[in-house]
């Protein structure tokens, strides 16, 4: 077409002056005609490029039934994958399966989304329920964050690594990493219940236990090489091991409380005979201690007491978190490790607790309210 135009335009010599101004016409038309095609196809370019390398998820191109097969593959329900694509749409999260990983953008999000339940009007066994969908989708994305995480030897450990440190079937002290050494684990050493520093002999057999983040669990041997100071925290040092044994993962996250709790036994009452035998569970509120709650999750607790409760018994438990909300759940006693010279700490399920005293604890543990 270029070719065309070009050859009609007339020369000085041969054209009259009117000639000359249709050819020259035509030529400037056909000038403006490619300057423009060529800006619409380098716009049509870029909004096309533009396209292509903003994706709707730093995953790839959001589908809502590819991020419906995700959710569902890492254990959420129906109505768990509903909450999460109105979250997607009442929201308008751009990275939608940031939302399938442990991630600000999900933390972001359901901070948001408990603030507006707690504006809305609906009844409060209706919010109650809403909250409880939102902490189950955190506790699920938690649960299946470091699932592929293997631990090949105690190199790997961090300081401030918590753990537990205990001789073979005794009891377990609580302690952490504060070193990570070539050849040796520097841990804090351990105290008991009255303060006094628990110092084993050098080759004494040790089992430390510790747990990831996600609630994973981990074990391994070791033995006691000696002692020294680290950055001023007076330290045991441990031989590393390259064997580590992963332990049953914990359901939910635990977080440190430390308050006073107020607990009582629950005892069971049968009434009638035979087939007509009839078991009734009654709180015995004469039976209140004082006790202290170390560390709290949604499915149970750790109870410091001078009068623990053996394995198998029932309890019933009332504290505070430190947001002052009082909370109050049943539960039974999984284990006791005695405490010398006088008590306990037990480990408890729990076994019975409202939506509203569950919304509670995962408040206190994520807090998303504030």
């Amino acid at each position: 077409m270029f070719y065309l135009i070009i050859t009609t335009i007339p020369t000085l010599k041969k054209s009259n002056p009117t000639s000359i101004y249709v050819g020259l016409g035509l030529f400037l038309a056909f000038i403006i005609f490619i300057i423009l095609s060529g800006k619409s196809s380098t716009s049509s370019s870029s909004r096309t490029s533009s396209r292509r390398r903003t994706p709707h998820s730093s995953g790839g191109t959001y589908n809502k039934r590819t991020f419906r097969k995700r959710a569902a593959a890492l254990g959420f329900s129906k109505p768990e994958i509903n909450t999460l694509e109105y979250l997607i749409k009442t929201f308008k999260i751009k990275y939608p399966y940031n939302l399938l990983k442990n991630s600000a953008t999900l933390n972001s999000t359901l901070r948001k989304a408990i603030l507006r339940i707690e504006e809305d009007v609906a009844s409060k066994e209706v919010k109650e329920g809403q909250k409880l969908i939102l902490y189950r989708i955190k506790q699920k994305v938690e649960l299946n964050s470091e699932k592929k995480e293997i631990m090949s030897g105690t190199k790997q450990l961090k300081p401030g690594q918590k753990l537990h440190i205990s001789t073979p079937g005794r009891t377990r002290y609580p302690s952490m990493v504060t070193s990570n050494l070539n050849n040796y684990l520097g841990t804090k050493i351990p105290v008991d219940e009255h303060g006094n520093q628990i110092r084993w002999r050098k080759g004494t057999k040790v089992l430390v236990f510790f747990w990831k983040s996600n609630g994973q669990g981990y074990s391994f041997d070791s033995k006691v090489a000696g002692y020294n100071n680290v950055r001023g925290v007076p330290s045991l040092f441990l031989q590393h091991s390259k064997s580590i044994h992963q332990a049953q993962q914990r359901r939910f996250r635990r977080k440190q409380l430390g308050k006073p709790a107020y607990m009582y036994t629950i005892r069971i009452i049968t009434s009638g005979l035979g087939k007509n035998a009839q078991r009734k569970a009654i709180v015995d509120t004469k039976s209140g201690a004082l006790a202290t709650i170390l560390e709290v999750s949604a499915g149970g607790c750790s109870l410091k007491s001078t009068y623990p409760l053996g394995a198998g018994e029932l309890i019933k438990i009332e504290f505070e978190t430190f947001h002052g909300q009082k909370v109050t759940a049943y539960g039974k006693v999984k284990s006791t490790v005695k405490l010398r010279p006088i008590g306990g700490i037990m480990h408890i399920q729990f076994t019975k607790v409202s939506r509203d005293n569950i919304n509670k604890i995962n408040n206190f543990i994520y807090d998303f309210s504030s």
